[in-house]
């Protein structure tokens, strides 16, 4: 519940230009320079700050380096990793309510989970810097629904900030299916959108091991072993964890993976722990409540008991 909160107060932050709808108009002043550390569209008539991707863009059709972007960035991931994305991160939010209508869910190969670095990569990177033009907004889910649609609809309202816009065009079309396309996975997937094309998850993931935030492992702490007591296998056998991630990750034991938004859904249980200190993440077990019974003939082994 409360990063249900986080997340709506993250929405109006980014989104709350509220005087742009009786006027059909957007927010143009200092604030738009300003780089929020989530996918929110520069061009969204309700936005207060740019979009770190756009912004990226930018820089390479200007060839120029960010280094205002890799000073903002750079400080988010070394100090909250991908947390962002879990807490902060409006798309994000949307992709998850939408899991939660009923229907027949998918399973996904883990390879496609590498696809957001050929995004970055290709996309973001080398077709901006051949084409000078950003391509990845352009076909951008978010930044259709935050400001393709309000802008068909500030045009058909007769706004003098639409005038020349054409929404029939074949790429405003792909942006439609696009939005779409997203729409039915994230009904069907959870948040695919973020594990397999964010490129600023890309960017962010890539610190969630180095970052000071960090998510530590203690099966001693878990309410569900010590509820089972004996009858408890191990991590494997239970599952409750990763029932809860997001992401699809297999926890504890990928909580440091780059696709890990830090949500804190697996520490409900307490076998997994969060920490805000320097090292990667850790067990910290000791003897768990679940030890394993060692059968009779390992027992007698020399050496066995060492």
């Amino acid at each position: 519940m409360k990063r249900r909160i986080v997340q709506f107060i993250s929405l109006l932050m980014s989104n709350s230009f509220f005087a742009s709808i009786p006027t059909a108009s957007f927010y143009q002043g200092n604030l738009k320079g300003a780089c929020v550390p989530i996918l929110n569209c520069y061009a969204c008539p309700l936005a207060w700050g740019s979009c770190p991707i756009g912004t990226l863009q930018h820089f390479i059709i200007v060839r120029a380096l960010p280094f205002y972007l890799i000073g903002v960035l750079g400080l988010i991931g070394l100090f909250l990793g991908r947390w962002p994305c879990g807490w902060l991160c409006p798309f994000g939010w949307l992709q998850e309510i939408l899991y939660k209508i009923r229907s027949p869910k998918l399973r996904s190969p883990d390879w496609l989970r590498h696809m957001k670095y050929v995004f970055l990569v290709a996309l973001v990177g080398f077709v901006a810097w051949f084409t000078y033009e950003p391509w990845f907004c352009k076909i951008c889910p978010a930044g259709t629904l935050e400001a393709g649609l309000p802008w068909l609809w500030w045009s058909a309202r007769g706004s003098m900030f639409a005038e020349g816009m054409d929404f029939t065009t074949w790429m405003f079309s792909l942006k439609i299916v696009i939005l779409a396309v997203v729409v039915v996975f994230a009904i069907l997937i959870q948040r695919p959108f973020c594990r397999f094309v964010c490129p600023l998850g890309a960017i962010l993931g890539m610190m969630n091991k180095v970052s000071l935030l960090q998510l530590d492992y203690d099966l001693d702490s878990c309410a569900i072993a010590y509820a089972k007591g004996s009858e408890f296998e191990n991590c494997a056998s239970c599952m409750h964890c990763s029932r809860n991630c997001p992401m699809g990750l297999k926890v504890p034991e990928q909580r440091g993976s780059v696709d890990c938004i830090r949500c804190m859904n697996c520490t409900s249980y307490g076998s997994v722990l969060w920490r805000f200190g320097v090292g990667p993440p850790r067990d910290r077990t000791g003897e768990t409540v679940a030890a394993p019974v060692p059968d009779a003939d390992a027992a007698s082994e020399p050496g066995a008991a060492a």
